[in-house]
């Protein structure tokens, strides 16, 4: 099983996300919420937007692997959203510069991230909507 792998790096990269929360709850002195301060928005978007996208996309690539997905493509599938998911935490901890809360340049990172992610997640949901109606025919 591939999915196992990927769900294993994505829990660390989550902790490391969590960590940085943490880390930035001290600095600012908060036990609670982000006081308005866009360094700890920062830090609580990158973590849980990794939480909200990470979940399907392992249900997703389990269903396909568990329906006969090739290694090399659960691999494939694996690499492009763990990709995208660290482009993103990148972008969101320590790429972007803003001015308030206005972003002052291109979030290139995220962007591209964002499309590894949605292309990721897409592709591996009408492969298991296939996967589950060529079962059925």
């Amino acid at each position: 099983m591939i999915t196992p792998i990927y769900a294993s790096l994505l829990g660390l990269m989550l902790l490391g996300f969590s960590v940085a929360v943490i880390k930035a709850r001290r600095t600012f002195g908060l036990a609670l919420g982000d006081a308005d301060n866009i360094e700890m928005k920062r830090r609580i978007r990158a973590q849980a937007n990794l939480a909200e996208y990470a979940p399907i996309f392992l249900i997703l690539l389990g269903y396909a692997e568990y329906n006969g997905m090739a290694h090399w493509a659960a691999h494939g599938f694996g690499f492009v959203f763990l990709a995208g998911r660290l482009m993103h935490g990148y972008s969101m901890l320590s790429a972007e510069r803003y001015d308030g809360e206005k972003l002052t340049a291109n979030p290139v990172w995220r962007i591209r991230g964002m499309m590894c992610t949605f292309t990721s997640i897409g592709l591996l949901a009408i492969i298991v909507l296939i996967q589950g109606m060529m079962q059925h025919v």
